[in-house]
């Protein structure tokens, strides 16, 4: 491919039910799979230890108000509500090019909940066969589809070993839970061998939305858990990054990189604020240890995925726009599919066209080692189409003007 154009950091494969034949093989009921507890949600991941996850539905369903009869109606389609891209490698590529995009960084979807299954074996199995079948899945589109695989990190050894697997099956990356168990914070030492063989192997470690090795990202259980798990996940986030910064993770390692992802980016300016304050006020590397501000470890290791989010643009010279990467969140509900080009031309309107070719291309190409040749901004398809500025997509969201009227 010649030209280079716009990459998305953060799209999806939504696993197929037939994905867990092997694991129910083996481990019968214990196993992860998909089952209709209620059938006005359709099928949901049950993750054998009496845990339901979430819909397949709501993976598949995008551009909708969720509280309209017919989004409720349409969960209990589950898959039939899959995009002819998801399972089919050639209607993806066409799906790329109807949203504007060139490539795409795959993360799984339904295996989210699995670092909550309490049988570590089953956690090993099921991301071994995962790793294999995103393998087989990508296959078809090299140039065109990444894979990231994806790791448990109770046994660190075991751990290090599918990674290293992982990386010889091509895999650019592996997703980490983003919040670790209460018991082996990200402060504790004890990942440090870990965090060594990610940095040798140069492995970036992928944090998304959903994937806490414990419910609602660590937080406090709520009266609507469901309401403030994704909305208010980036706390949960936050404590993860001043984990990894303050207890020396990045000093230890400062080659080693990690993905924030999905939680989209206004909130990071301020919680690099204040670590940074807390750093100054608190006597700096004289009782820290660190020498550098919290804030300048986040600009050398750490990079942020987002979709539509004009705040966090509004902040990226304290962020850095060299640690933004968009993603059009293919073909989730959150997805901006197929209107990424206008979201972009819109959120993007006034960064220069440099900032908006290291968040759409140069960037993820940097880190994950694409196989793409970085030419100069004016590569950058973002902001060419002419969008009718007072007809934002936002606007044209079922429920929007409902939700702000009332």
């Amino acid at each position: 491919m010649d030209k280079l154009l716009c990459i998305s950091a953060d799209s999806h494969i939504v696993e197929p039910p037939e994905f867990f034949d092997p694991l129910i093989k083996k481990y019968g009921d214990r196993a992860p799979h998909m089952a209709i507890a209620n059938p006005e949600m359709g099928p949901q991941m049950h993750l054998g230890n009496g845990k339901v996850g979430l819909p397949a539905a709501g993976f598949l369903q995008q551009n909708v108000d969720f509280t309209s009869p017919k989004a409720r109606e349409d969960m209990k389609r589950g898959y039939d509500l899959a995009l002819p891209g998801c399972y089919n490698i050639e209607e993806r590529l066409k799906e790329q090019e109807q949203d504007g995009i060139d490539a795409e960084v795959l993360y799984p979807s339904l295996l989210f909940n699995v670092y909550q299954v309490e049988d570590l074996n089953i956690v090993k199995d099921t991301f071994s066969v995962y790793n294999d079948w995103i393998t087989d899945y990508v296959s078809p589109a090299p140039d065109r589809l990444f894979a990231l695989g994806a790791v448990q990190l109770w046994d660190l050894d075991q751990a290090i070993e599918e990674m290293e697997r992982c990386k010889s099956l091509g895999h650019v990356g592996v997703c980490v839970p983003i919040t670790a168990p209460p018991d082996h914070l990200y402060v504790d030492q004890w990942y440090d061998k870990f965090w060594a063989a990610a940095q040798d192997m140069e492995m970036p470690l992928n944090m998304h939305l959903f994937t806490g090795a414990t419910d609602n990202h660590g937080l406090p259980p709520r009266q609507a858990p469901s309401r403030a798990n994704g909305p208010m996940g980036f706390a949960g986030a936050a404590f993860t990054i001043a984990d990894i910064i303050q207890s020396g993770v990045v000093e230890r390692f400062p080659n080693l990189k990690i993905v924030i992802t999905e939680f989209e980016t206004g909130w990071i300016g301020h919680v690099l604020k204040r670590l940074d304050w807390a750093y100054i006020r608190g006597g700096g590397e004289r009782t820290s240890g660190l020498p550098m501000l919290p804030s300048h470890y986040w600009l050398r290791n750490f990079y942020a995925t987002f979709e539509d989010d004009p705040l966090g643009i509004r902040t990226r010279d304290f962020i850095g726009t060299s640690t933004l990467m968009w993603g059009n969140d293919y073909p989730h509900g959150d997805s901006v599919f197929p209107h990424s080009q206008q979201v972009l031309s819109e959120i993007l309107d006034e960064c220069t066209p440099e900032e908006r070719y290291e968040m759409t291309v140069k960037n993820v190409v940097e880190l994950y080692k694409l196989p793409f040749k970085l030419e100069g901004a004016e590569q950058a398809k973002v902001n060419y189409l002419d969008f009718d500025k007072e007809k934002t997509w936002r606007a044209s969201l079922p429920g929007y003007a409902t939700a702000l009227t009332g």
